[in-house]
């Protein structure tokens, strides 16, 4: 009879997974021991813990239901993610949503021209250019202009937005990118510039953050949805290229276009009910692909923090272009948790 394992094989499978485990809690207890043993003024500005950067989608129609999400995780995964102490932690960040209009990883990653602008520049007809959700939003007032508010001071001189984004303070625990629809036709028919946008992206972020990239929804339209998907393969690919460098999430697929797409009752709708935005599936259309994504996002959430754990005995994290008057964490992990809070 042919044996597919020894009883040694799986007490050492055992043992391996037990010491990630064990690695992964342990840093999870750095985390909190960071969180309790810093004082923060209360003017003063505190980094959301949990970081989505995304597009107009947050801003007109999902950004409420992916917020409600990100809070409760603890709730969402409970059954999916075999680490509670993950859970517990990331239950407790502050988790903040920045949507901006018409963004793409291009605008993030750039020092100017147009795509620059599509963050930097002044709004001419609204004045503002990005919905923000969460932690940092003020009541009554949900809109900022990216470079004036002084939270949002993204757009520096010589500097690219995620650049100064880091420099100004913020240091998730988890960053995640939220966006597809303004480089869908370039990624479609160029697959080698999401190549270019990833590679820039990857330079341009501290390697220690955790990272999700997720699709955003689909929208009303066939045509479009089509060039989409076949752009979301194109970054898809570029990630995988660059070593999975953020866990990828395809919000894209057939049930969740199949859910939405030509479906009026998911989009803002004239009088005559014909669809007046289709580029912006509204809190129901949002809920449900949210649903059908759940386990998914759950368990790129838990890859997200396994990398580092699996790959070696050791976790070394290490901040990279921190601030002075940021908090930064410089620990070292092995079996035992060893290290200094700064």
């Amino acid at each position: 009879m042919r044996r597919f394992g020894s009883t040694k094989n799986i007490e050492n499978q055992s043992k391996m997974a037990s010491r990630s485990r064990a690695i992964v809690s342990s840093t999870f207890v750095a985390i909190a021991m960071l969180a309790s043993s810093t004082s923060i003024a209360a003017d003063e500005f505190k980094t959301p813990k949990i970081l989505m950067l995304g597009d107009s989608q947050l801003s007109f129609g999902a950004g409420e239901v992916v917020l409600d999400f990100f809070d409760n995780l603890k709730m969402r995964c409970d059954d999916i993610v075999d680490q509670t102490m993950l859970l517990d932690e990331l239950q407790k960040m502050r988790t903040t949503l920045i949507g901006a209009r018409s963004s793409s990883l291009q605008p993030w990653t750039t020092t100017g021209g147009w795509a620059y602008d599509k963050l930097c520049k002044k709004d001419k007809t609204w004045g503002v250019n990005a919905s923000i959700w969460g932690h940092g939003r003020k009541e009554n007032v949900p809109y900022v202009q990216i470079g004036e508010h002084k939270d949002y001071q993204f757009c520096k001189s010589g500097k690219t937005p995620i650049h100064a984004l880091f420099e100004a303070g913020y240091n998730p625990n988890l960053l995640i990118f939220n966006i597809l629809g303004n480089n869908a036709k370039r990624w479609a028919n160029n697959p080698k510039s999401a190549d270019m946008d990833v590679m820039k992206f990857i330079e341009q972020t501290p390697a220690h953050i955790p990272c999700i990239y997720m699709t955003t929804l689909p929208i009303h339209t066939k045509r479009r949805n089509t060039q989409r998907f076949k752009a979301q393969e194109a970054i898809r690919a570029a990630f995988s290229k660059a070593g999975n460098r953020c866990v990828f999430v395809q919000t894209l697929d057939k049930k969740t276009i199949s859910l939405v797409q030509g479906h009026n009752k998911y989009f803002k709708r004239k009088k005559n009910g014909r669809v007046k935005d289709p580029f912006h599936p509204q809190k129901a259309a949002a809920r449900k692909v949210y649903q059908l994504k759940n386990t998914e996002i759950c368990k790129a959430i838990e890859k997200a923090f396994m990398p580092k754990v699996v790959a070696s005995s050791t976790l070394d994290t290490k901040m990279q272009d921190i601030p002075p008057h940021a908090n930064a964490v410089n620990v070292s992990f092995g079996y035992e948790l060893r290290g200094t809070i700064q």
